[in-house]
């Protein structure tokens, strides 16, 4: 979602596949409020004992815990479902109990008394007096989901997180198609580590910054993206890209919002977005049937279907049984609508599902302007150390997706490996003074 969650979001090198979209798609899921608001309510007493077994055969019991996107996977409706395969059960556990970082909240306790939500030009809110922590801690009132957004969009950060992940592209008759990618992850502004600046001198207004390199193939290797996020939520994201077969780096256009990234499932938007151009409504706050993957296990190819497997599988990018539980966590729904005033737009409501203990979004669904379910970001998540402190990091998945259901294509990522944060990333991957400015691309390949 990048990150965030996005959310997002998180971002794929993956190469560009040309599917054929002329093929109908299948009836599918539609926008309706109801199907989030009649969710069970967190404060309800409904609830799925431990250890039960969720199957495509008996998921209708369960419907109100489960996301839309899950309903989509056990409904059988789209080509990519889930099977009566073993792999497919979704084995209920108990709730992990995950805090965020311990100064990133005493930030938000110190802090979070200065920050305002004022009219923006865009018609929609911005972020006034935010200075470190989250900037709500308790959302509340008629702004509670603008608040919501705002705690997604300012999840914890360490000051750097590195991994290397291998992307697949995955079409609807399983074929593949592989990159590798080293990706680094930036906060440069508004940090809660100890015995740092909480705005680093070379920020140069940026929030944080994010930077891929594809490694493999070899037709591939060097390209890299690098995107910045405006301190301001009102500036524009900026993007770059280095070309190898130009040998120069290129800036996109910060309006290419809706444009995929390297060729990939997920778009720039899901990655580096801007919170006040978008109205917010709050569906609530529910109980939602979330996976939290083991950290011994999940950071492998083998714990998702389609990616060592032979074939890309029913439902590319499903991460198998007996890598990890799912358990019902307390969630914040909200819906992200576009302001039209501001121009046509790709999505016409963007679903963020933010964990209420850790402001990190897990989930992300995504309709298309005809109002019919189109797209799942999905990052799959294991508890990580951060300076000793097991607890969801943003950027630090085992693995992430975006399906669409429509088009019967996906893009997967897995990490290969614990992510390394801070003091561990590796020695030539610390450099950010250089490694997070637009600058650094013209020196690669030399």
């Amino acid at each position: 979602m990048k990150k965030s969650i996005g959310v997002l979001t998180a971002a794929l090198g993956v190469a560009c596949l040309l599917f054929s979209t002329a093929m109908a798609a299948p009836a599918g899921y539609v926008w309706d409020t109801k199907n989030y608001t009649d969710m069970v309510d967190a404060s309800a007493p409904d609830t799925i004992p431990i250890g039960t077994q969720i199957t495509i055969s008996n998921w209708q019991q369960y419907k109100r815990f489960l996301p839309i996107s899950l309903q989509a996977a056990m409904s059988g409706i789209y080509t990519f479902h889930a099977t009566s395969d073993p792999v497919y059960t979704m084995v209920v556990g108990p709730t992990t109990n995950l805090t965020p970082f311990r100064k990133w909240i005493e930030d938000g306790e110190k802090y979070s008394g200065q920050v305002s939500l004022v009219p923006a030009s865009t018609g929609g809110l911005t972020m006034k007096g935010w200075v470190a922590g989250p900037p709500f801690p308790n959302p509340s009132g008629p702004n509670r989901g603008v608040e919501i957004m705002y705690n997604s969009w300012t999840p914890f950060r360490p000051f750097i997180l590195f991994s290397v992940d291998q992307g697949f592209a995955v079409d609807r008759y399983g074929n593949k198609s592989q990159n590798d990618v080293e990706a680094d992850f930036f906060q440069l502004s508004h940090l809660s580590e100890p015995n740092m600046p909480i705005n680093q001198p070379y920020a140069n207004g940026m929030f944080y910054v994010s930077r891929f390199g594809i490694t493999a193939p070899e037709q591939s290797k060097y390209t890299t993206q690098l995107q910045s996020q405006p301190d301001d939520p009102m500036k524009h994201p900026e993007t770059f890209v280095f070309l190898p077969s130009l040998r120069r780096s290129l800036r996109l256009s910060s309006a290419a919002r809706c444009s995929p990234i390297s060729g990939s499932d997920w778009v720039q938007d899901d990655n580096a977005w801007n919170p006040p151009f978008f109205h917010v409504d709050f569906l609530g706050e529910k109980k939602v049937l979330t996976l939290i993957q083991d950290p011994a296990k999940a950071f492998d190819g083998h714990a998702y279907v389609g990616i060592f497997d032979s074939t890309g599988g029913a439902l590319p990018g499903w991460p198998k049984a007996g890598n990890g539980h799912y358990e019902l966590r307390t969630m914040d729904i909200i819906d992200l609508k576009w302001i039209p005033q501001l121009g046509s737009y790709c999505f016409s409501h963007r679903i963020y599902y933010v964990d209420r203990a850790t402001w990190v979004p897990v989930l992300l669904e995504e309709y298309d302007t005809s109002n019919k379910f189109w797209k799942t970001g999905w990052n799959k998540y294991a508890p990580i150390k951060v300076h000793g402190q097991p607890t969801l990091v943003l950027d630090g998945y085992c693995s992430s997706v975006n399906v669409d259901w429509q088009n019967a294509h996906t893009s997967i990522s897995y990490t290969t490996g614990i992510p390394t944060i801070d003091d561990d990333v590796p020695g030539e991957y610390k450099d950010v003074v250089n490694l997070s400015q637009p600058g650094s691309l013209s020196r690669i390949m030399k």
